[in-house]
């Protein structure tokens, strides 16, 4: 599977039918693509983290993004880290 990181920024993006909504915008090929939202339900006003997926959209509470984004520092490695510092050291 191809990793991009792609050039990203943040939008305000309001109207009448969809209320007020915070993006996450991708610069590819020089267009600038939505990536995610953060949408308010009507009926609650909870928050949703909203990505699209093939043909689906898909809401996620944000509450478990904040979750995953708390839990992440300090304990997401990557591969080499974690040869070294676990199966490297001398408690394997």
């Amino acid at each position: 599977m191809k990793i991009l990181r792609p050039e990203t920024e943040v939008q305000w993006f309001g109207t009448v039918d969809d209320g007020k909504q915070l993006e996450l915008n991708a610069t590819f090929d020089g267009k600038s693509k939505i990536l995610a939202n953060i949408v308010a339900e009507d009926k609650d006003v909870s928050l949703w983290f909203e990505f699209y997926l093939e043909e689906k959209i898909i809401q996620i509470p944000l509450e478990r993004i904040q979750e995953l984004i708390n839990l992440a520092p300090g304990e997401v490695h990557s591969e080499t880290w974690y040869e070294e510092n676990v199966y490297g050291s001398d408690n394997t």
